[in-house]
């Protein structure tokens, strides 16, 4: 769910810097090899030293429970998840979580537009804070409803070739996302601006 303030927050979430690694190149001045002198202390093993960059957030348990602290774990992970998908382009997770939301899937085709164009999106993380929770009974059942807010830093969605690079600017919005139950937890169905 992203949520469309202003131009400026058609996307709420952010960026985790990716790290770039640069690969060296062998050179082809020494064509004999050249092999170290044998050592005495015994063989290390390979380096377990993981690339860094974002890593997909993973669901807690708390957010598959049916009462106001899982939606609110629930929503919080969603934010998490916003942020992962701007850092990476990867939205399938981000889809996974939002059943027949328009301003989710307008956040969505934002994120996916941007990479699709060979571009990235650096900065706009939203934290979320102050959440509260009451339920509504509906037709299909007891929904919740989840008010936070939400503040984000700048952000620069950049595209190849400066010209076209897309500033906005931080702020934060209150924010009101619809949560309906379903098997393993919940669904997001609509989100509002406050």
């Amino acid at each position: 769910m992203i949520v469309a303030v202003t131009r400026s927050r058609t996307v709420i979430a952010a960026l985790c810097v990716v790290s770039v690694l640069a690969l060296g190149a062998c050179s082809g001045d020494d064509p004999e090899p050249r092999f170290a002198p044998p050592s005495t202390s015994a063989p290390t093993s390979p380096s377990t030293t993981a690339v860094s960059g974002p890593v997909e957030p993973t669901m807690p348990a708390a957010a598959k429970g049916s009462d106001a602290a899982a939606a609110e774990a629930f929503v919080r992970f969603y934010w998490e998840m916003v942020n992962y998908a701007q850092a990476t382009g990867d939205v399938a997770g981000l889809k996974a979580l939002a059943t027949r939301c328009i301003n989710c899937d307008n956040g969505i085709d934002f994120i996916t537009n941007a990479y699709d164009k060979g571009g990235q999106i650096r900065g706009g993380d939203g934290t979320v804070s102050r959440l509260e929770t009451h339920f509504v009974k509906r037709t299909d059942g007891w929904w919740a409803i989840t008010e936070c807010h939400v503040a984000l830093t700048e952000q620069v969605v950049d595209l190849p070739g400066d010209a076209h690079d897309e500033h906005y600017g931080g702020g934060s919005s209150d924010i009101r996302l619809y949560l309906q139950p379903i098997a393993d937890g919940w669904t997001i169905r609509s989100v509002a601006t406050q």
